[in-house]
């Protein structure tokens, strides 16, 4: 039986992976920029014609455009097949001139800056190799104008521009004009890693979306394709050194958010391996053997699931206080499972993935009123308790509420039986005791999913191609002919579970089963009766539920009042939370127990 554990408030089992960075971007820059102009204007690199060529070619992956896509693989194939004549420069130069008048009119400027990125390395490609035509000075003009023109990006903040505009002020390092257009750039990318990345490496996007890990890769890949242009091309690093090492703590982070292959994960799929390989091959150079190891096991996932949770690897749990965010594993496997709570804003958002789809994606929404009056939070919400070990994950945090009621929202994970229970609980009600507190939660599933009603019970499947997940509310009823005070229902956009309790304290246990071996066995869950001191104590002081699945028990109990001893399925205990899977001979293994 392994030791019972307290709720520590605010504290986590592992140490922060960043403390101590030293923030101070403007600083070095100014003295990186100043050492650049003591020591004069470098010599750009040699270019070759097959390094220019797959520069280009590594752009067009990461193009969403079919034609675009083409167009630079033809430059691409031109530059190292193509004749060495005047004509056979002549058309390359046109090529270029052509991308560039595309460039200038899309509307998207991912796009643009794609497409100006792949001008630079092939005219940079035809002055380095003494190639370069009589119209080359024109399409040098039309570059560095348009890296001006994003100047005015990055003083807002946006740093789309920034491998474009590094990437020319490196390769066209010994012209003034071109040299003095990466101090733009060097400022933006300091000052947003540092304001949007933790002393943990947690990446904090906000986009018209809302964000998430897509968004959070996105950037660090963003990031990490800058710093390899700028080293490649010769030169310091792009920004001071602090932002380099959050950087790498933002690789090392993004590593935990990659599903099957190590490939980002959006609404309809995994994205294109080519949107997060730079981000592979930076943690492929870390310093650390482990980060390494766990971009290796990503890309090819080991077929034992032990292995994918080998303490060789990074561990599969991160908590970053600062960032108000929590990543979950299961390990590093092909079908691992991975959780993500950002808790920053009064609604927290919740993704939860497995192998390569997205199940819940969006805001994890709460309503609770009291007698019908609604209650908002009073505060923001606070880290009450981490715990993480081989067995389990418990993770909570709490947020005042009005009329002395606070609101719990608790998640813990299962890794070897692949389940997760998601809860919250409204207690510290003395003075809403007798009265009727209603509640509504709602789960966003991912677009790419369908949810059905069981017939005759109240679970939920959840699945697309094939069964993605089962959920069930366990404080109601498990058939829906029995009546209840509440309701479990699937839409298109995600489950809503509500409940109401007269007594002032309510528990709303969600329990999410993401194991396809055991989908289509029989399923039934009970709520049991909970005693202290020989009476059966309400369902607002504490609650026990049992849950069976095949061969397979659970026991989940949770204490709404101050902890005592009680028991419940003859299991004597003086916990406020336990989880714990019941033997063959009903006696219960305590999987995790908090004080």
């Amino acid at each position: 039986m392994p030791a019972t554990r307290k709720k520590n408030k605010g504290q986590k089992t592992t140490p922060s992976a960043g403390a101590g960075i030293a923030d101070q971007p403007a600083a070095q820059t100014a003295e990186r920029t100043a050492a650049a102009k003591s020591s004069g204007p470098r010599q750009p690199q040699r270019l070759k014609a097959g390094d220019a060529a797959r520069r280009i070619r590594s752009l067009a992956e990461l193009s969403e455009s079919l034609d675009a896509r083409r167009r630079l693989r033809q430059l691409a194939k031109q530059i190292v097949d193509g004749p060495r004549n005047v004509q056979g420069i002549a058309f390359i130069e046109g090529q270029l001139g052509d991308l560039l008048d595309e460039a200038e009119a899309c509307p998207i400027l991912r796009e643009q800056w794609l497409a100006c990125e792949a001008a630079t390395w092939g005219l940079a490609w035809l002055a380095r190799t003494r190639r370069a035509g009589g119209s080359a000075g024109g399409l040098l003009e039309r570059l560095v104008r348009l890296a001006r023109s994003a100047a005015e990006g990055l003083h807002s903040r946006d740093t789309a521009s920034a491998r474009f505009v590094v990437a020319l002020a490196r390769l066209f390092c010994d012209i003034e004009a071109c040299r003095c257009l990466e101090t733009d750039a060097a400022a933006a990318l300091d000052e947003e890693i540092t304001r949007l990345v933790s002393e943990d490496g947690v990446v904090s996007v906000a986009t018209p979306s809302g964000g998430g890990s897509a968004a959070a890769v996105d950037r660090v890949a963003r990031w990490t394709a800058v710093r390899e242009v700028a080293v490649s091309a010769g030169g310091p690093l792009p920004w001071s050194d602090s932002s380099d090492a959050r950087w790498r703590l933002a690789v090392r982070t993004a590593l935990r958010l990659l599903g099957s292959q190590g490939r980002i994960l959006s609404g309809a799929g995994r994205l294109p391996a080519s949107f997060s390989d730079m981000v592979l091959r930076a943690a492929d150079g870390d310093r650390t053997a482990s980060v390494g190891r766990t971009a290796n096991a990503l890309r090819k996932p080991p077929k034992d699931a032990a292995a994918g949770r080998s303490k060789r690897l990074l561990h599969r749990d991160l908590h970053a206080s600062d960032a108000a965010t929590a990543i979950l594993r299961t390990g590093w496997g092909k079908d691992s499972l991975r959780l993500m709570i950002d808790y920053r804003h009064p609604t927290p958002r919740l993704e939860l993935a497995t192998g390569e789809r997205l199940l819940f994606d969006g805001p994890w929404q709460w309503r609770v009123s009291l007698e019908g009056r609604p209650l908002e939070a009073d505060g923001p919400w606070t880290l009450s308790g981490f715990e993480s070990d081989g067995k389990a994950t418990f993770f909570e945090i709490v947020a005042p509420l009005a009329g002395g009621l606070q609101i719990e929202r608790q998640v813990v994970l299962l890794p070897q039986d692949r389940v997760i229970v998601l809860a919250d609980g409204v207690t510290a009600g003395s003075a809403a005791s007798g009265r009727t507190i209603r509640y509504e939660g709602f789960v966003p599933t991912g677009s790419s999913l369908e949810s059905e009603q069981a017939e005759e019970t109240r679970e939920v499947f959840v699945y697309d191609t094939s069964m993605r997940m089962m959920a069930l509310p366990l404080a109601l009823p498990e058939w829906t002919a029995a009546s209840a005070t509440g309701s479990f229902t699937a839409s298109a956009d995600g489950l809503t579970l509500t409940q109401e309790t007269l007594g002032g304290r309510l528990y709303a246990p969600l329990w999410i089963d993401c194991d396809p071996a055991r989908f289509g066995r029989q399923v039934t869950w009970r709520q049991l009766t909970v005693a202290d001191s020989r009476i059966n104590l309400p369902r607002h002081q504490a609650v026990g539920f049992r849950v069976q699945t095949g061969l397979e028990q659970w026991l989940l109990y949770r204490s709404l009042d101050t902890p005592r001893n009680r028991t419940v399925l003859g299991c004597n205990l003086s916990s406020e939370f336990l989880l714990g899977r019941i033997g063959r001979k009903g006696v219960v293994s305590r999987t995790v127990e908090i004080q």
